[in-house]
């Protein structure tokens, strides 16, 4: 039998929108720490990375929805192709 093959991935999670006006400051703490809480419940080890912020405009939401609809969107991987080409043209630090 053919050993499956483990593969990392990552839970994307969009909440809001919200008035920016009334997150306060550090406003993006204790939704990240339930996350993580639950995290931690759900599978029994802490997470390698947990990120967040406000700030997202609609715009960039939209496109953040595009990217994340490619897989089955794009089964060709063409258009994931051709971001990895422009991404490879970026200094990354």
């Amino acid at each position: 039998m053919k050993k499956k093959e483990k593969r990392a991935e990552y839970w994307f999670c969009e909440i809001g929108p919200i008035d920016r006006s009334k997150v306060p400051f550090g406003g993006d703490g204790p939704l990240r720490m339930a996350v993580q809480k639950k995290f931690i419940e759900m599978f029994d080890e802490q997470a390698q990375r947990c990120s967040s912020g406000w700030g997202l405009t609609e715009e960039m939401k939209t496109r953040l929805d595009i990217i994340s609809l490619l897989p089955t969107t794009d089964p060709s991987g063409k258009i994931l192709n051709q971001i990895d080409e422009i991404l490879s043209k970026i200094p990354m630090n």
